[in-house]
Formats: C-alpha cells, sequence, structure tokens
C-alpha cells in the first residue's frame, strides 16, 4: 500500500517536471515566433499593437496556447486545456475581428460581390498576406470544436462554426469595425475545411502510432 502511494508519489512529480520543461520550452519557442512571425502580422487585425499591454498580453497567450499543446502533444493535458485553448481563441477572435478598443471605425456595408478580392489582390499586394490570413484564421477551429463534448460531429461543428461566423461578420458592419464581407465568409469556410483535412490526417497518424507502441511491450 505504501509502496502504491510512493510509486504514484513520484509519478506526480515526474509530470510535474515533464510540464515545467514544457512550460520553458514554450517560453522559448514563443519568443522566436512572436518576434520572427507576429510582431509584423498583429497590428494588420490588431490596433495600437506599439502599446507595451497589448504585447504582453498576446505574448503571454502564445505562450499558453503552446504550453498547452506541447502538454497534449506528450498527453500530460487535463479535462480543462481543451476549453482554455478555445476561449483563448474566441478571446483573439473577438478582439482581433470586432476590434471593441475603437481602434478602427468604417462605415457600415455589404459587399456580396466576391469578385471584388482579384481587383484588390492586383492592385494592392498587401491583400495577398489579407488573404492568406483570412484562409488561415478558422484553420484550428475544426480540432478546437472536438473539445466541445455536445459537438460530436462533423456537421454540429460546422453549424457551430458557421453560426460564428455570420455573427462575427454581422457584428463588424453593425458596430462599424468592417464589413459584413461574402468574400471572407468563402475564405473562413475554406479555412475550416483545411483544418478539418488536417485534424484528420493527424488524427489518422495517431491511430498508427498506437499499435505499434503496444507491439513494443
Amino acid at each position: 500500500m505504501r509502496s502504491s502511494k510512493l510509486e504514484k508519489g513520484m509519478t506526480n512529480i515526474k509530470r510535474n517536471i515533464y510540464k515545467l520543461l514544457l512550460f520553458l520550452l514554450s517560453l522559448l519557442v514563443a519568443f522566436i515566433v512572436y518576434f520572427r512571425i507576429f510582431y509584423n502580422i498583429l497590428p494588420m487585425y490588431f490596433g495600437n499593437m506599439e502599446s507595451l499591454n497589448k504585447n504582453v498580453l498576446a505574448f503571454g497567450i502564445v505562450v499558453f496556447t503552446l504550453y498547452i499543446l506541447l502538454k497534449m502533444v506528450f498527453k500530460l493535458q487535463n479535462k480543462w486545456d481543451g476549453y482554455l485553448l478555445l476561449l483563448l481563441y474566441l478571446f483573439v477572435l473577438t478582439i482581433g475581428l470586432l476590434r471593441p478598443d475603437d481602434s478602427v471605425s468604417l462605415e457600415s456595408y455589404f459587399n456580396v460581390n466576391v469578385m471584388l478580392i482579384l481587383e484588390d489582390l492586383r492592385i494592392n499586394e498587401a491583400s495577398w498576406s489579407v488573404l492568406l490570413i483570412n484562409l488561415m484564421l478558422f484553420t484550428p477551429m475544426y480540432f478546437l470544436l472536438s473539445f466541445v463534448p455536445f459537438l460530436d460531429d462533423f456537421l454540429k461543428r460546422f453549424i457551430a462554426f458557421f453560426t460564428l461566423i455570420l455573427v462575427i461578420e454581422s457584428l463588424q458592419s453593425i458596430l462599424k469595425v468592417g464589413m459584413f464581407d461574402v468574400t471572407d465568409l468563402l475564405l473562413y469556410i475554406i479555412g475550416f475545411f483545411a483544418g478539418f483535412g488536417v485534424y484528420c490526417c493527424i488524427k489518422k497518424v495517431f491511430r498508427a502510432q498506437k499499435p505499434r507502441n503496444s507491439s513494443q511491450f
């Protein structure tokens, strides 16, 4: 009895050490990724990014996102990590797309002409970066919705996703921080399906590894 408690205690200590090492690794990777990539990209979606507070907040989000993902890779996550990851993601979407800090104010209107993006891409090179970001923006959504118990199949997750992007696009127009853009909706949907494909591939790889690991014992 005592030996089993001792073994359990040693296991918990090892898990905590691994978690600490993963957190330190997350700090290092986040520092490199943030200042090499996000530092230049974030001002395109977030206003007043010269503020120290906003940069600290953004860096913290990157750190904890990487930390949770690493815990999942090494199977050290708890039942709340998936929810926390989803909440962080929704928080970033809200700040980035709805701009509650009033950093952007535009006239409210609708765009249903999907061909306008071709003209934008032709005359403005920065539009290519915006296009890529819009494609990637909702790529993690399918994976994150998989943590919600009642969204247990593709159709339910797609309905939840589609409802969310309709609400976001509508609020952008109502709050005059953007417009209801059908092109954005199409890009978000493409990103969602791309995320679904990546999710299926990764899941298939992990399933293939399980029999190999079990056959070694």
